[in-house]
């Protein structure tokens, strides 16, 4: 049983084929509203959810009923998350400090070891949390080192998503990995271990790999004077033109010990009055800022193994690992240590931070009403039918048991969006009958888990998110992020197999 509805695990009605024709109309629908009639993403996403749901056969009393719980199930997950990050993203950009980390993995790394570093980046950010939350607390180091290799963010972040969303995908302590783990009876040690030499790869081939093939062909466009995609925009929490000017001209006098002054114009000030501008963060200084959640979060994950369960020492580790908490402390730790170093000379003090935690709230109204709109559609999915009667489809096919658990992984994730509950209901599935397969219960964790996160598109709440936080076109995050996920998948397919072939 899944949501109160059942997947039919006999030959397919004519009933579960009209809701799959649902589903693929409902997508079409979608393209067309957001590419041809160019209908706002959230609008769109909204007529869709509605339109299934009648189409589907639902009660008209229980469309919007099943839509506001679609969109309350994700709002709940993500937006504190979304609005800490951007609080936490917005003092990195406007301290300099992002800026600086970025000109440092520039720098020291190079345009060809930047993609290897942003990986490895990713990997281990993506480890202890949410690949949304690994995504807020690094997008600033994105945007920076996009703005000093001169290279579209997307492009220069694609191993940074990489190594964010394989590790969301195969690697406990994961929700969705651990839950395989518990469903196939799996050993959580091998599991991490054999995640990390299937998924590396991987996201190697995905991040790094495709990120290559996909900047040789914007500089052949740059270099004919078309249009080249991602780089009209910053992406969210990047400097602004005025605060990267400062900033650089902060680090070009960086060997000179006294504070610098710089005059400060605008239309009430007509002439040049000077004004003590504080130097930038440090890069060391930016980086405590971002791991500080993520080894908060790791603490959490681990409190278990650090603290006796049920004491007190191990519940407070689990209340500050939390997510949600763990965010809220970075930001007051951030608001002392980055708030001092912000490159503004319009307001001071308490002032000023009060009114950056404000404007960092703005950007993102934008996405959260779009993500709330994706998870109302997911609601209407799930309540139609309509995904349960697409997986009953893929358990007629007859397949190598590591190919099938991938396979209807993946059929979920393209008919639900969420990789999460595509691992949940797959594992749900097969772990009954995952003792008589024959291979390894690990294995057939990194299989679901990988299938999991093939073919991102139009009712995955992470495709608006990537769409949204980089500003892309909707063409733009379908050949990008879209083939990014499935080149991942499939290539983490692949490795399983390879795997599982080495430890016959």
């Amino acid at each position: 049983m899944w949501n109160n509805l059942p997947v039919n695990l006999h030959a397919a009605s004519s009933h579960d084929l009209f809701l799959v024709a649902c589903v693929a109309g409902t997508v079409l629908l979608l393209l067309i509203l957001i590419a041809k009639v160019r209908l706002h993403p959230a609008l769109a996403l909204t007529v869709a959810a509605l339109t299934l749901g009648v189409a589907s056969g639902m009660p008209l009393v229980q469309v919007p009923l099943s839509f506001t719980a679609g969109v309350g199930n994700l709002m709940g997950h993500i937006a504190i998350i979304l609005g800490l990050g951007a609080v936490l993203g917005r003092l990195l950009a406007s301290s300099g400090g992002a800026t600086a980390l970025g000109r440092a993995l520039v720098d020291n790394c190079g345009a060809r070891g930047l993609p290897w570093a942003l990986l490895g980046l990713g990997i281990l950010v993506g480890m202890p949390v949410f690949f949304e939350v690994g995504l807020v607390l690094m997008l600033p180091i994105v945007a920076a080192a996009a703005q000093r290799s001169g290279r579209p963010p997307i492009l220069v972040g694609m191993p940074l998503l990489a190594g964010l969303s394989i590790v969301h995908g195969v690697l406990p302590p994961h929700p969705a990995a651990m839950l395989a783990v518990t469903q196939y009876h799996a050993d959580l040690g091998r599991t991490m271990l054999w995640g990390l030499a299937a998924g590396v790869p991987a996201a190697a081939l995905a991040g790094p790999g495709l990120g290559w093939f996909l900047m040789r062909r914007w500089e052949r466009r740059k270099a004919k004077g078309a249009p080249a995609s991602g780089e009209e925009e910053p992406p969210l929490f990047a400097p602004t033109p005025t605060e990267d000017r400062q900033m650089d001209d902060r680090a070009e006098g960086a060997e000179d010990s006294r504070v610098p002054q710089v005059p400060i114009l605008g239309p009430g000030n007509p002439s040049s009055s000077f004004e003590v501008v504080p130097k930038p963060a440090s890069p060391m200084r930016a980086a405590s800022a971002i791991l500080l959640p993520v080894a908060l979060i790791f603490l959490g994950s681990w409190a278990d193994a650090l603290a006796v369960p049920g004491g007190a020492a191990n519940q407070i580790l689990h209340f500050i690992g939390s997510a949600d908490v763990a965010l809220l402390i970075a930001v007051l730790v951030a608001l002392v240590t980055l708030g001092r170093h912000v490159q503004t000379g319009q307001h001071h003090g308490r002032e000023l931070l009060r009114k950056l935690t404000g404007e960092a709230f703005e950007p993102i109204a934008g996405v959260l009403v779009i993500l709330a709109a994706a998870g109302g559609l997911s609601g209407i999915l799930r309540d139609s039918g309509a995904a349960q009667a697409t997986v009953g489809l893929a358990l007629g096919a007859h397949m190598p048991p590591l190919v099938l658990a991938w396979m209807l992984a993946a059929v979920v994730r393209v008919s639900v969006g969420s990789a999460t509950v595509a691992t949940a209901v797959a594992s749900g599935i097969l772990a009954p009958v995952a003792l008589h397969f024959g291979v390894r219960p690990e294995l057939l964790v990194l299989a679901t888990g990988t299938g999991s996160l093939i073919l991102s598109h139009v009712n995955d709440p992470g495709f608006w998110l990537i769409q949204s936080f980089f500003k892309l076109e909707l063409k733009e995050t379908l050949s990008t992020w879209t083939v990014l996920e499935t080149v991942l998948s499939v290539a983490g397919l692949g490795m399983t197999l390879l795997l599982a072939m080495a430890l016959r």
